[in-house]
C-alpha cells in the first residue's frame, strides 16, 4: 500500500509546472512616456525611454513630467523585458496607456525606437537597441505587466 502511495505521487509530479519567477539578472529603473516617438512623444501609443538612477521613492517626482516607473533588463535570448505595475499605469497620464494593457495578450507598437546609449549601458548591452514596430507579448501576473520585445 505504501508503494502504491509514494508511486502515484511520483505520477502527479510529472504534470506540475513550476511556478513562474521573475528570470535572474539585472534589473534597472526605466521611465517611459507611453507616446508615439514619432510625435515628439507627446501623443498617442508607442515607447519613449530614459534611464533612472535613485531610490523608488524618488520616482515620483518623474510622474509631473509625464513618465512612468518600470524596471527593464536584457536577458540571455537577446530578450528585453519591461514590468510595469497596474498601480504604475493608473497614476500615469490619467491612467491613458492602461486600456493598451488591460485584458490584453500583445501589445502593438508602430515606431521603432532606438534607446540612447545611457540606457543600453545601463542593460548592460554592448550594442545598441532598437525596438522595431511589431505585436509583442504580454503578460499579466500579481498586479505586474511584462512585455517581451525580441531584438
Amino acid at each position: 500500500m505504501l508503494s502504491m502511495i509514494f508511486f502515484s505521487e511520483t505520477t502527479f509530479a510529472t504534470g506540475v509546472t513550476p511556478s513562474s519567477f521573475a528570470p535572474a539578472g539585472v534589473w534597472i529603473k526605466l521611465l517611459i512616456n507611453f507616446h508615439r516617438p514619432k510625435l515628439d512623444c507627446a501623443s498617442g501609443f508607442g515607447l519613449c525611454f530614459d534611464v533612472s538612477w535613485g531610490f523608488e521613492e524618488n520616482l515620483g517626482a518623474y510622474s509631473a513630467k509625464n513618465l512612468c516607473a518600470v524596471r527593464g533588463q536584457l536577458n540571455s535570448q537577446n530578450q528585453l523585458l519591461i514590468e510595469v505595475s497596474e498601480a504604475a499605469l493608473t497614476s500615469y497620464d490619467g491612467g491613458s496607456a492602461l486600456p493598451y494593457f488591460k485584458d490584453k495578450r500583445t501589445m502593438s507598437i508602430v515606431d521603432a525606437y532606438t534607446l540612447s546609449d545611457e540606457t543600453c549601458k545601463a542593460l548592460q548591452s554592448s550594442s545598441g537597441i532598437t525596438i522595431r514596430p511589431g505585436n509583442y507579448p504580454l503578460s499579466y501576473q500579481n498586479g505586474v505587466y511584462t512585455i517581451v520585445f525580441q531584438l
